[in-house]
């Protein structure tokens, strides 16, 4: 990597992605890092090729930020203190930018935010019925996926050699997963919330949640905070119903609860997708993508033939691969100039 090159790091809860783009974006190198130390390798390694012009970082939670920002004393504080909304993520991701910072200390750094393709969603699908002191504290509904989601509008064309359908549902199913309903090109609602737990049945998340359940919980089973997280994040899902978070395994898995995990989970895609298409008052076209949407057919087909009462509409559908990294290149490079 004798040329210039952009580096995108998307820092998830233990693990590490990162790839290495030229200047027209073109993917020179990429792995995956677990742990502290395993990053510091990489980037030894990457740093064998010269700096590179700017790096960018995907982060889970923006707060109010609407677009990719330069890394600055300022910018590092709002992320630290969103980091109390995304707990498992903001502070692996600040981690990360320490590293870097590090080895790199003159690098320019950007920050991409899931959590900005999301921020002019209106205020009716964002603010939630509590208190007004409670508001005021930042909690409403703001959305993640961001970047996938933002990945999709801009390369649909260059993918699919069609125009932008107007009102588009696009489905990101991976093991987190969300919908996001799109109208000219930009997100009007989303099914995660508050944080990434809310919405769809995910690979070991429950999704959306009836707060009489969590009550319950604490007051009759004397569960505390942390261990109903722990529950609802890493003992939920395709795991609670079916034994195994992964939808391949499950689809492979002939047996009673590994079919109802697939019928339960379907419902659920298509029955928050019903909620979405309101939102769009309708719809012209579907995007599948992550790693179920993208891989697991089964899922695909299950889930279209119940929103097979949308008629020809559902007749346009298109699954496009994610690519969150190309998207940090992208923003990266456009703070930058």
């Amino acid at each position: 990597m004798a040329e210039p090159w952009i580096l995108a790091l998307n820092a998830g809860s233990s693990s590490l992605k990162f790839v290495a783009y030229d200047l027209l974006f073109n993917r020179l190198a990429s792995g995956q890092a677990d742990g502290d130390a395993p990053l510091g390798l990489a980037l030894e390694q990457l740093a064998m090729h010269g700096a590179p012009q700017v790096v960018g970082h995907r982060i889970v939670h923006g707060g109010g930020r609407n677009k990719a920002a330069l890394l600055t004393p300022e910018t590092r504080a709002e992320i630290t203190q969103a980091a109390k909304f995304a707990p498992l993520h903001n502070p692996a991701a600040l981690a990360v930018i320490d590293a870097v910072t590090k080895r790199f200390p003159d690098l320019p750094q950007v920050l991409c935010f899931d959590t900005a393709f999301h921020s002019d969603n209106p205020a009716e699908a964002t603010t939630l019925a509590i208190p007004q002191h409670l508001r005021d504290q930042g909690l409403r509904r703001y959305g993640f996926h961001g970047l996938s989601y933002q990945s999709l509008v801009r390369r649909f064309a260059d993918e699919t050699s069609q125009p932008l359908p107007r009102r588009l549902l696009a489905l990101h199913l991976g093991a987190g997963a969300s919908l996001a309903a799109i109208v000219n090109g930009k997100g009007i609602a989303t099914t995660m919330g508050f944080s990434p737990m809310d919405g769809l049945v995910m690979a070991t998340r429950a999704g959306a949640m009836d707060s009489g359940v969590l009550l319950h919980l604490m007051e009759c089973n004397g569960m505390r905070a942390r261990e109903i997280s722990d529950m609802l994040n890493t003992k939920s899902g395709l795991l609670a119903l079916a034994g195994s978070a992964s939808m391949k395994q499950v689809l492979a898995t002939d047996s009673p609860a590994a079919r109802f995990a697939i019928s339960h989970y379907c419902y659920w895609v298509a029955r928050h997708a019903g909620a979405m298409i309101a939102a769009m008052q309708g719809v012209d076209g579907f995007i599948f993508t992550g790693g179920i949407g993208e891989n697991a057919k089964p899922v695909r087909q299950n889930i279209m033939a119940r929103l097979g009462w949308l008629g020809a509409a559902t007749q346009n559908t298109w699954v496009i691969p994610a690519d969150e990294e190309a998207e940090i290149a992208r923003s990266a490079a456009q703070v930058l100039g």
